[in-house]
């Protein structure tokens, strides 16, 4: 009984979710106010993406050296446009105010959803010197 309780309560509070809330729409429209809601989408982006990087070189620093595995993920990053070095000490404040400029100058780029677009962002405001 308590199992049937849960879930419906789960599924009514996800109904009351709205569609799209980390859109770009929702984002520009906090960057044109508080920015109190792109400060904290930018916050959890940053936390998610160094969780990302964290564990991804756990996995090659376990693996026995191979240069082909390198030049793989290197080629991997590459497809998919993950080239990001957000320089140490880089805020959220700092992360979410590029957003709102980014969102600002790019216009057509708002029906994206809100992890679309702190990657492009990142990709281009923070993309990693190549060696």
């Amino acid at each position: 009984m308590s199992g049937i309780l849960i879930a419906t309560l789960l599924a009514t509070a996800s109904a009351k979710i709205p569609a799209g809330l980390s859109g770009g729409e929702a984002l520009y429209s906090d960057c044109r106010g508080s920015r109190e809601f792109v400060v904290g989408y930018a916050a959890g982006w940053l936390d998610k993406w160094n969780s990302d990087e964290f564990l991804a070189r756990r996995i090659f620093a376990g693996a026995p050296p191979k240069p082909s595995r390198m030049v793989n993920s290197a080629h991997f990053a590459i497809a998919v446009g993950i080239n990001v070095c957000i320089p140490e000490g880089t805020t959220a404040e700092a992360v979410g105010n590029t957003l709102c400029t980014f969102l600002e100058e790019n216009p057509g780029m708002r029906e994206a959803t809100g992890d679309e677009l702190m990657t492009t962002m990142a990709h281009y405001k923070y993309h990693c010197p190549i060696p």
